[in-house]
């Protein structure tokens, strides 16, 4: 009975994880546009972006692998170790947003009594802006009264801006805000078939127009559904604490492609023996490194593998 209302539990938080991150899925709005432009760049031109404050600093560099570029998090504070992620959807927006800096306010140059009256005659906290040809420094002061704006200013001209919250917020938080939380940026509805292999065996299976996943003309076949629908469920519960990769057992290998046989991303699930605390790891093309997933997710996936291969 505990173990069922276990379950229960853990699907719902992740199903309410999944609308609520569904929900937050960053978008630039026209509040975005009505804003004043301080600079502009491409987001591809960012290097590396870095909060510095005198508890912490948090990095965002681009990096690139055999599968593109991707951003990826560094995050360090005082007296502890660095801890190091794949930046999600939130991070990938502050870095677009600060590429492309619209302010809420232009303050013009500002003069020794204007630091001092915004926090600004001797800052503490600075976000640094690598770009490949250029770098710029955004010096942070108090948070505007009644908001959680910041006011800033540009280090090399001395002019004063008014920051959105939510390029500040994000960036102080670190990793609570900024991790990757997608297994993939598709949904299950855009699949047109899938492979999947594990060491008993392996399957090719299509989805029809209906939804229903099929063995090439064969009915549906809903023991699979059901396997899918698990699998769909699983969710990352972080990135630190992570065993040596080659202590991983592994126990299924998914890869996804879509109706015109294109590969759209893959997903692999293998159990650790050290940890029975935190026995399950998952990695995607949007992970790129193993990440722990959530246990009571991931073990409703593996043990329904036995039946299926």
């Amino acid at each position: 009975m505990r173990r069922r209302l276990l379950i229960q539990g853990t699907l719902f938080v992740a199903a309410a994880l999944r609308a609520y991150l569904t929900w937050i899925r960053p978008e630039v709005g026209v509040v975005d546009q009505r804003r004043f432009l301080a600079w502009t760049r491409d987001t591809t031109d960012v290097a590396a972006v870095r909060y510095v404050a005198p508890d912490k600093t948090m990095q965002i560099e681009r990096r690139t692998d055999e599968s593109g570029a991707f951003l990826w998090g560094i995050e360090s504070g005082e007296g502890t170790l660095a801890g190091s992620y794949p930046v999600g959807a939130a991070g990938s927006t502050v870095v677009g947003r600060l590429a492309s800096l619209r302010v809420i306010r232009v303050l013009g140059a500002l003069s020794g009594e204007d630091r001092a009256q915004y926090g600004l005659a001797e800052p503490t906290r600075r976000i640094e802006l690598e770009f490949e040809d250029e770098r710029r420094e955004l010096l942070l002061g108090d948070s505007v009264y009644g908001a959680q704006d910041r006011y800033a200013m540009d280090a090399a001209s001395g002019v004063g801006y008014v920051l959105p919250g939510e390029i500040v917020r994000p960036l102080r938080a670190g990793e609570g805000a900024l991790r990757e939380r997608w297994i993939h940026e598709f949904r299950e509805t855009d699949l047109g078939r899938v492979h999947a292999s594990t060491p008993r065996g392996e399957r090719t299976m299509l989805r029809s127009e209906e939804g229903d996943w099929t063995s090439p003309g064969g009915p549906p076949d809903l023991a699979f559904d059901n396997f899918m629908q698990r699998v769909e469920q699983m969710a990352i519960d972080g990135f630190d604490s992570l065993p040596p990769p080659d202590s991983l057992v592994p126990l299924l290998r998914l890869e996804y492609f879509d109706d015109d046989g294109d590969a759209m991303g893959f997903l692999e699930l293998a159990r650790y023996d050290g940890d029975e605390r935190r026995p399950y790891y998952l990695r995607s093309e949007r992970t790129r490194i193993w990440a722990r997933a959530l246990t009571a997710l991931a073990e409703r996936v593996d043990e329904v593998l036995a039946d299926l291969f």
